[in-house]
C-alpha cells in the first residue's frame, strides 16, 4: 500500500505567527523541526495501519525544509523548488491515499496564517463559485488520480473545514487558532501522538472506509488578485478569462488542466511589482 504525504509548515505543531516559517529568520529552526515531527508521526501511523511506501513532498516554499537525515528512514523525500506540481509533486496513480500534514485554512477563511499559496498576490481563490484554500486545491488533484484524501492536519479551521468536504476523512488538530499570528498550543508530543493515531486509522481503515477521491468536475476557477496589476500578469495565459479589474478565470472538464492553469496564473501574477 502507497502513501502519499504533501507536508507544509503553518499548520504544523507549535507555529503561530509568520516569523516561524520564514527561511532566515532566527526562529525558523523550530518550524523545520515541527515540519519533522508532524511528518513523522504521520509515517509512523502510515506503517502500523499497513503502508508499504511512503512518499514525502516537503510542499513549503523551497522544499528545502525538512532534513533527510531527521525523516523516518523508511519514507522517501521529494525537496527542491523545481516541481512541475509544486506542493503535490510525486502524486500520481500508483498511490493508494494521500495525506496532507500541517495544513492552513485559506486566506479570509480564519486560522494561523491563513492564505492560499501566496501570501499577497491573491485575496481569494474559487473554484465551482465555491471559496477554496490548499487543502481543497491539492486535494482534488490526488482526487483526479483517483488517490482519495483520507488524513489531513492543522489548526481547527481547516480541519472542521475539509470534514465537510471530505465524508470520512481523518483529522487532527495541531492546535486551536486564536487569529492569523496566535494559537493555543500543546506540548508537540502530544500532538504526535493524535497525529500518529490518525494516520494509522486513516490507512488501516482504507479497505473498508467510505472516503472516495474528491471530484467535482467540469470546474470553473477564479482566482481574485490583490490589484488589477497582477491580474494583467496572469491574464497573459492563454485560455484565461479576464472577469473582473482583478479577477481572472479559466474553465475545463479536467482537474489536471485547472490546477496547471492556477500554478501558470499564480506565477505570472507573481511577476508584477509595482515599484
Amino acid at each position: 500500500m502507497r502513501v502519499y504525504m504533501s507536508v507544509d509548515a503553518e499548520g504544523c505543531s507549535g507555529i503561530f505567527k509568520l516569523a516561524q516559517v520564514t527561511p532566515g529568520n532566527p526562529e525558523y529552526d523550530f518550524c523545520r523541526r515541527m515540519m519533522e515531527g508532524d511528518a513523522n508521526a504521520a509515517i509512523a501511523g502510515a506503517f502500523r495501519g499497513g503502508a508499504t511506501e511512503v512518499v514525502v513532498n516537503d510542499a513549503h516554499e523551497r522544499g528545502d525544509n525538512i532534513r533527510i537525515e531527521k525523516l523516518d528512514g523508511r519514507a522517501r523525500l521529494i525537496s527542491g523548488s523545481d516541481r512541475s506540481f509544486s506542493m503535490m509533486e510525486g502524486i500520481s496513480p500508483e498511490f493508494d491515499a494521500a495525506m496532507l500534514i500541517g495544513y492552513h485554512n485559506r486566506k479570509g477563511g480564519g486560522g494561523v496564517i491563513s492564505h492560499t499559496y501566496y501570501y499577497s498576490e491573491m485575496q481569494e481563490v474559487r473554484l465551482n463559485g465555491e471559496p477554496v484554500g490548499e487543502a481543497e486545491i491539492n486535494g482534488l488533484l490526488a482526487g483526479s488520480f483517483g488517490v482519495p484524501l483520507v488524513f489531513l492536519s492543522g489548526d481547527q479551521y481547516v480541519t472542521e473545514s475539509i470534514r465537510a468536504k471530505v465524508p470520512g476523512i481523518r483529522t487532527a488538530a495541531t492546535k486551536k487558532a486564536i487569529g492569523n499570528a496566535a494559537a493555543e498550543c500543546v506540548n508537540p508530543e502530544l500532538v504526535w501522538k493524535s497525529i500518529e493515531e490518525e494516520a494509522y486509522a486513516a490507512v488501516s481503515g482504507l479497505g473498508s472506509a467510505s472516503v472516495i477521491p474528491m471530484d467535482d468536475a467540469p470546474y470553473s476557477l477564479e482566482i481574485r488578485f490583490s490589484t488589477p496589476g497582477h491580474a494583467n500578469r496572469a491574464s497573459l495565459l492563454p485560455g484565461s478569462l479576464r472577469m473582473s479589474p482583478t479577477a481572472v478565470g479559466f474553465e475545463a472538464a479536467d482537474y489536471g488542466s485547472v490546477f496547471r492553469a492556477f500554478l501558470c496564473l499564480i506565477t505570472l501574477a507573481s511577476t508584477f511589482n509595482e515599484f
